[in-house]
Formats: structure tokens, sequence, C-alpha cells
């Protein structure tokens, strides 16, 4: 598997939340000319697009957020999730994939993610793609250990953590 890959987790209450949480990370990656794709299970682009009014950022970097897809895309079959990891991954070697939707959601377009990058995997041994993985908090229950397990970290509106920095008393589960 590409060892350049890392996953990360965020966990939200509201699409305002949502979209608060995401955009100091967006920004400071913007910034740095990374390119950013999504795989939303719903439309937050006019909440971006309110936020962006409300705070001070420099234009062009307002319009290139604006310009990612913050509409809802209701993909998660392998040929869909090939086209946007192929149209991603062809000009850029930094790559950040925001995913957003239920549990199960998630875990089929990761899945999905994950079988495209092991067919690619020659091809992307010098990109380095950040997976961030986005559950509305209503959506799960008690399976917080379980989603923890499967990444490497977390983001919140302080930015990317530790798990263990942020959930005291969690140890991660070793395969």
């Amino acid at each position: 598997m590409v060892n350049n890959k890392l996953k990360l987790c965020s966990f939200y209450v509201s699409d305002w939340h949502l979209t608060a949480m995401l955009l100091p990370f967006i920004e400071e990656n913007v910034k740095k000319g990374e390119h950013i794709e999504t795989i939303l299970g719903k439309n937050i682009f006019y909440n971006m697009q309110e936020i962006l009014t409300r705070i001070k950022i420099p234009d062009n970097i307002k319009d290139q957020i604006l310009k990612i897809d913050w509409k809802n895309k209701n993909i998660i079959k392998y040929g869909d999730i090939r086209k946007v990891m192929e149209r991603a991954t062809k000009n850029y070697k930094n790559v950040t994939l925001i995913v957003e939707g239920t549990k199960e959601r998630i875990e089929i377009i990761n899945n999905n993610i994950n079988r495209w990058m092991q067919k690619q995997e020659r091809k992307l041994q010098r990109k380095n793609i950040r997976i961030i993985n986005c559950y509305e908090v209503t959506e799960f229950n008690d399976n917080l250990q379980e989603i923890l397990d499967k990444h490497d970290k977390i983001l919140n509106t302080s930015g990317i953590h530790e798990i263990e920095e942020m959930y005291s008393g969690y140890t991660k589960k070793r395969a």
C-alpha cells in the first residue's frame, strides 16, 4: 500500500460547524498550493461562501477556496471514485481529499479509494495523499473507538492533532 497516505478523522455537529472547522485547514493548504477535492454527502457551498464574506483573508485565497467543489457529490461507486482520484492526482503532488457522510458511506468510499490506490501504487510513489473523513456526530452511536482506530490523526478547528492528544485514555488497537 502507498506509504505516503495520511488518514484523518473529524467530527462535526452541524453544516456550519463542518464549514468553520474545515476553513482554517483549507485556507492554510490553499496558500501552500495543495490540491483539494471533495466527496461530500451534503452541499456546504453556501455556508462556505457566507463564512468567507465575514472573515479577512486575501480575495485570491477566498476565490481559490470557492473553486473547490463544496456541493453534494452523491457518489460511492468505484468508477466514480476512480475518476475523482485520477483528476486529483494527475497534476498535483500533494492532494487532500475531504470525504463527508455517514459512517457507512465513508467506509464504502474509503474502501474504493484504497482499492484504486493499490492499483496505482507505482504512480503514487511521489504523491502525498491526505484523506479527511468527516463524521456527523449524530450519525454514529458508540463506534468512536472503531472510527479512531482507522485513522492516523484527528482534525479540528485548531488543526491536526494526535488522536491521543484529543482523547485522553485512548489507545489505538493494533492489527
